[in-house]
């Protein structure tokens, strides 16, 4: 269907009653419903204009995470996918959207690769699988992410399962972090936080701090 700015956007819908919504370009999903509560969040300034990326919801860090030799979160998020599969599993859709590289991502990065983003849609779930395949004759390296928006009460949300973890505190000085440790076993958000936990394990719990758990 036509998104925001008139960019197409593809509407995902389980027979066990939720929804989302992914845009093509960038490949992000920008809303995720259960019992129609979104839990996802996207700026109230976000672009659709498909040259700048759309801030909220999921958007893809590739190949790099953060600042580095070319744009802040590489190129992924700032392309457009395309939709190579989709089927219903069970009255669950599941999607396959594609991004291999072309005179734009090569003007940062000159690799040539193909990436896969499966997305899963179940009644309570959304999983994501992200696959990399080097196509060139030549190795490269890379880092991903999600770098995810989710719809939260800042002064009523809480994160469980960092408990132990080495943590880089970035504020005040985002240059020179404070290394420590999580003693917490339920983290909340008193003020601006900005800090980095080594090792986290497979699984965290955010209570969103509006009658949902993630």
């Amino acid at each position: 269907t036509e998104g925001l700015g008139k960019l197409p956007k593809l509407l995902l819908t389980s027979l066990h009653g939720s929804e989302a919504e992914i845009y093509l370009f960038g490949g992000c999903i920008t809303s995720w419903k259960v019992a129609d509560k979104d839990l996802l969040f996207v700026r109230p300034d976000a672009v659709f204009n498909g040259h700048k990326p759309i801030s909220g919801g999921a958007p893809h860090c590739f190949p790099q995470f953060g600042p580095g030799p070319i744009q802040q979160h590489g190129f992924a998020r700032n392309m457009n996918w395309s939709v190579v599969d989709s089927e219903y599993v069970e009255g669950n859709p599941i999607l396959t959207l594609e991004l291999k590289d072309d005179p734009y991502s090569r003007s940062m990065w000159d690799f040539s690769f193909q990436a896969l983003y499966k997305v899963i849609l179940d009644s309570n779930s959304l999983s994501t699988e992200l696959r990399i395949t080097n196509t060139d004759k030549k190795p490269f390296s890379f880092s991903s992410a999600l770098h995810t928006y989710f719809r939260a009460s800042v002064t009523a949300a809480t994160v469980k399962g960092l408990k132990g973890c080495k943590t880089l505190n970035k504020d005040p000085d985002p240059s020179n972090p404070l290394v420590g440790k999580e003693e917490r076993e339920v983290i909340s958000f008193p003020g601006f936080v900005d800090c980095v936990y080594l090792d986290a394990p497979n699984e965290l719990q955010l209570d969103n701090g509006l009658g949902d758990t993630i």
